[in-house]
């Protein structure tokens, strides 16, 4: 037998009917034969559990069929209206050790991965030495929950009033380098182009002096800490 004749064939009223014909022309002996075995149990009346049928059972009908003198049925008849059936795989049944294995390995790698992204973040309530990475304007050495709000309130004031500053000199310098440009050009395109450039300047030469003080600040905040803990 070919790997073609062991395709299976879905079981149609027509293909059922057939049986039954057929297998009023077989003999008792020749009903008894491993090969019409298929057409057998379809062709017995009441019978419905049989829904299948190999291609080669359907080969043997038609041919059986033919003897008996039928001359619709042929194979493509006979097959016509029918679908080949495909069995759906069983699931394999999981082993209860790896499926436990594989869950603890997922809840320590969400462990690991949680670990990863909270490794920067201070806990509440820390005690502990570290220090906090030196950042300009923030305070490193202390916990979040040692942090008092008045001490709060002071850095925000001294930045605001920091912010303040560098917008006040920003403008006084436009304003004098514009009023003193009347002295090189009399146009006032010329004129504000001049007074900008100056105000652009002190804006960024203030903001590069403030985050050099922090900077600086932080780096002997740092030095002192290891002295005062030792």
């Amino acid at each position: 037998m070919s790997a073609a004749d062991s395709l299976q064939f879905r079981v149609t009223p027509h293909i059922r009917d057939a049986c039954k014909q057929c297998l009023a022309a077989l003999s008792k002996s020749r009903q008894k034969s491993p090969d019409l075995a298929q057409i057998v149990a379809i062709g017995t009346t009441g019978s419905t559990e049989q829904t299948t049928i190999s291609l080669a059972s359907v080969k043997g009908l038609s041919q059986e069929l033919l003897k008996a003198g039928e001359s619709n049925a042929w194979v493509h008849q006979l097959l016509r209206g029918s679908k080949i059936h495909i069995e759906q795989p069983q699931p394999t049944p999981r082993n209860p050790e790896l499926v436990a294995r594989l869950d603890k390995i997922k809840r320590q790698l969400e462990e690991h991965e949680y670990q990863r992204m909270t490794v920067n973040v201070m806990p509440h309530g820390f005690k502990g030495t570290e220090l906090l990475p030196a950042v300009p304007g923030v305070r490193t050495g202390q916990a979040s929950g040692v942090i008092s709000m008045k001490q709060e309130l002071r850095d925000a004031n001294k930045t605001i009033s920091v912010i303040i500053n560098i917008i006040f000199s920003a403008l006084g310098v436009g304003f004098a380098v514009g009023y003193a440009s009347y002295t090189l050009t009399s146009e006032l395109g010329w004129r504000v182009l001049m007074a900008l450039g100056a105000a652009l300047i002190t804006i960024l030469a203030e903001t590069w002096l403030f985050v050099f003080s922090a900077s600086r600040g932080q780096k002997q905040r740092l030095q002192l800490k290891p002295r005062a803990t030792s």
